[in-house]
């Protein structure tokens, strides 16, 4: 995937519009891109209707992730994957102490951090934690003790699946 400000010299004089224009994405990278999205959109059907996560969502994730590298050779570096997937985890840990997240939110941030690899870690965790304020000032109004934070992961995997450097354009 290229983006206008990095596109081969060949591709240069073929973008007309704005300098962030995306080039249409090949169908392998498409699922790369958005199955996370698709696993999200099952999470948040089931945390809507039990307040539960089921385990094998995340595990989906992490057992696909071979096969992503496989795939798609410029994914990265697998450990840098792994790096990214365990520091979610901790992240996940340390902010979710006590009751504010449930472990299948933290188990499936890890799993979608770990996919999109190390360098996501900080822009999905803030797009998840904006679109989470919503939902945290609607509970807290309904005087919820808990409510589905699904649907905002799904709204942060989004947003970086649109756009993976909207936060770097954005803090320039």
């Amino acid at each position: 995937m290229y983006w206008a400000g990095q596109l081969p010299d060949a591709l240069r004089g073929q973008v007309l519009t704005a300098t962030y224009e995306r080039i249409p994405m090949e169908i392998d990278e498409m699922l790369f891109w958005w199955l996370p999205a698709v696993v999200c959109g099952v999470a948040v059907y089931h945390d809507l209707r039990s307040r539960e996560i089921p385990d094998w969502l995340p595990i989906a994730l992490v057992l696909l992730f071979p096969v992503r590298l496989l795939l798609a050779p410029d994914a990265g570096v697998w450990w840098q994957h792994l790096v990214g997937g365990a520091l979610a985890l901790c992240l996940g840990l340390v902010v979710g102490r006590g009751d504010r997240f449930g472990g299948g939110d933290i188990k499936l941030f890890a799993a979608i951090v770990m996919w999109f690899g190390v360098s996501s870690l900080l822009p999905l965790a803030m797009w998840i934690a904006i679109a989470g304020l919503p939902l945290a000032i609607f509970a807290a109004v309904r005087k919820q003790e808990d409510f589905a934070y699904a649907p905002a992961i799904l709204a942060g995997v989004f947003l970086y699946s649109v756009a993976p450097d909207l936060v770097q354009r954005i803090m320039v």
